[in-house]
């Protein structure tokens, strides 16, 4: 990772004053010969002859590009290949300064531009190292906002999930939905409204996360949570039974409360299934949407749509992999109107 330099022009000002200074230090030393002792022991001088050093204006010229073209490059380009340009622009150099100093009996500087090239390199891998972190930090902040924590620093450890096209992996998906909640929008004030439905979605992605649960999405007053995506989750169709059953048991002291604050009852919904998906980014680069799209999706929502408040239904397939985990009792076969295998559904007992 580099920095963009066309989004940093304040980074990129504050490292050209600071080289500028640090450049000006270097031509001051050099001046009074501070490095003369060093050259003299890198350079092949000859002592039967006389050195002319280079005209002031062209040594600085030359000591400024030593302490900024490093630090340019590498931000520019990273540190692999700017170091990369750095090595072969000093190979060249060299081969100037020897040949001058051999053939013309010309004084170039050496150690000052070097000095001046460690420092730039030095500056720019420790500003990039405290850019890079400061930009992890502010992306796990977001993250966080809309995933578990350890979701987000799965994602920023593999970045690429967020960039492929596309692939196949068995997840649990889990829809939820407040009974009756538009109706109870159009009669009780709106304060009241987004007020319960902070206090219940509060409580209830809580007990998601808790359980290893990524919230896809909140959609009005309905939810769609995934298990195994894309924090793979080996037990992922019992994680999301187990938060289902906390969610019911916390809608149970919510729906005491609301009723003895408004007078009305809330109840929750749940269908969960567990099917092979497609897990991907759609959208555009203004607005994107790491997600996951099949029929498995779509039976997951049926199953949230057909259950009654206050109870869940899983899957046949969620139901063969919990079978002696939980206790189960099958319904009467749905139909599904969208084919995607409702074979049978299930109801758990709590």
């Amino acid at each position: 990772m580099h920095l963009d330099l066309k989004h940093n022009y304040s980074r990129l000002k504050m490292f050209l004053v600071v080289s500028i200074l640090v450049a000006c230090t270097l031509c001051l030393m050099q001046f009074v010969d501070v490095f003369l002792g060093v050259d003299a022991s890198l350079l092949p001088f000859d002592p039967e002859k006389q050195y002319s050093p280079l005209p002031t204006v062209v040594m600085v010229l030359v000591i400024l590009f030593h302490t900024i073209f490093p630090g340019i490059i590498i931000l520019e380009e990273g540190p692999v290949k700017g170091t990369i340009y750095t090595v072969v622009s000093w190979f060249f150099y060299g081969v100037l300064v020897h040949s001058y100093t051999s053939s013309y009996s010309l004084y170039l500087p050496l150690t000052a531009p070097l000095i001046g090239c460690m420092v730039s390199i030095i500056r720019v891998l420790a500003w990039e190292h405290s850019f890079v972190t400061e930009e992890k930090e502010t992306i796990r902040k977001t993250l966080g906002s809309l995933v578990e924590p350890s979701v987000a620093d799965y994602l920023l450890k593999n970045p690429d999930l967020l960039k492929q096209d596309g692939e196949r992996k068995t997840v649990t998906i889990m829809f939820a939905d407040l009974r009756g909640f538009t109706k109870l929008c159009e009669v009780i004030a709106p304060e009241h409204v987004i007020a319960m439905l902070r206090d219940c979605f509060g409580k209830l992605i809580s007990i998601v996360r808790t359980n290893g649960g990524t919230i896809d999405k909140l959609v009005g007053d309905s939810m769609m949570v995934v298990w195994g995506n894309p924090v793979p989750l080996e037990n992922h169709a019992e994680k999301a039974v187990e938060a289902a059953i906390e969610m019911q048991a916390m809608m149970n002291s919510l729906k005491k409360k609301w009723q003895q604050k408004l007078g009305v009852d809330i109840m929750l919904g749940i269908g969960i299934n567990t099917d092979e998906v497609v897990a991907g980014t759609i959208g555009s680069e203004e607005f994107c949407d790491y997600t996951v799209l099949g029929c498995g999706v779509n039976l997951a929502s049926r199953l949230e749509s057909i259950c009654p408040g206050g109870l869940i239904y899983v899957s046949k397939k969620t139901h063969s992999i919990l079978d002696g985990t939980f206790e189960f009792q099958e319904l009467d076969e749905q139909k599904d109107k969208n084919n995607c295998g409702m074979s049978g559904v299930y109801k758990v007992i709590a």
